[in-house]
């Protein structure tokens, strides 16, 4: 019984360490979608105004959107399908309420690879 357990840590172990890149890609995702939960209620009704907590996530997304080439273009996939599952014009409204730049086009029609 503690082969088996061994075996699958070792299996799980390899299959972790050859994700890396889709890991990161995953853990950037998280970050992001945990920085615009803040925002949810303004993204989901336009009557609801940007509380302080929104706009200071907003504004360290804008710092994430900013880093590294691999950061920035998984940044803002990562956006776009977040905000693609909302309302995009509401959050490009909720940006400007917040004096705040995603640091990228908030387009449907954008190409993230072009960063």
């Amino acid at each position: 019984m503690a082969q088996i357990r061994v075996s699958g840590l070792a299996i799980l172990a390899m299959v972790v360490l050859s994700n890396c890149a889709a890991d990161a890609q995953l853990l950037l995702c998280a970050q992001v979608n945990v920085l615009l939960l803040p925002c949810r209620a303004s993204i989901l009704d336009s009557t609801i105004l940007p509380t302080s907590t929104c706009c200071s996530s907003l504004q360290a997304l804008a710092i994430l959107s900013v880093g590294p080439p691999d950061q920035r273009k998984g940044c803002c996939q990562c956006c776009k399908n977040y905000l693609l599952s909302l309302n995009i014009l509401i959050a490009l409204n909720l940006f400007n309420q917040c004096n705040c730049n995603p640091g990228f086009p908030l387009d449907p029609n954008f190409d993230c690879n072009s960063l």
